[in-house]
């Protein structure tokens, strides 16, 4: 069963009042990916997308969970005006998500429920164009195994 994973890590991420919010580390919040975002230049953001083709990923030893679980892999790119702050936000992300060990959590309303994250990918500095665009961006991922609550 496919379930709308980067919807899922989204409503996740945004609810997360640690991370999302005036004076937190991912102040803009979660978006994503094409996703207009509101007012990037007042603090980092992420865009999020799922990517094609994952499995079970780094997830290993799962024997039978109940609602037809998914695994999907969703990767993050975090921006910042400074490479300090995108760099603090990408860190609080995948804290948070390698965080999620075992203990379900609700993503926001979508009646979705993250049962665990595995496979991180550390934040890494990606180069960004020269002209245009945002100006310092790290990216990280996680593999999550997934289930309609």
């Amino acid at each position: 069963m496919s379930l709308p994973a980067a919807q899922a890590i989204q409503a996740w991420v945004n609810a997360r009042k640690d991370l999302v919010g005036r004076n937190r580390p991912l102040s803009r919040g979660a978006y994503l990916m094409g996703d207009p975002v509101r007012s990037p230049a007042h603090g980092a953001y992420a865009l999020l997308f799922r990517e094609p083709g994952t499995g079970a990923g780094g997830t290993s030893g799962i024997v039978a969970e109940d609602n037809d679980p998914s695994f999907a892999r969703v990767t993050a790119h975090v921006y910042a005006g400074t490479i300090a702050a995108a760099e603090k936000a990408a860190c609080a992300l995948s804290n948070a998500w390698q965080d999620l060990n075992g203990c379900p959590e609700p993503c926001g309303g979508t009646g979705i429920t993250v049962m665990v994250a595995d496979d991180f990918s550390e934040p890494g500095y990606t180069p960004m164009p020269g002209s245009g665009g945002e100006l310092h961006m790290f990216t990280t991922s996680a593999t999550f195994l997934l289930r309609a609550s």
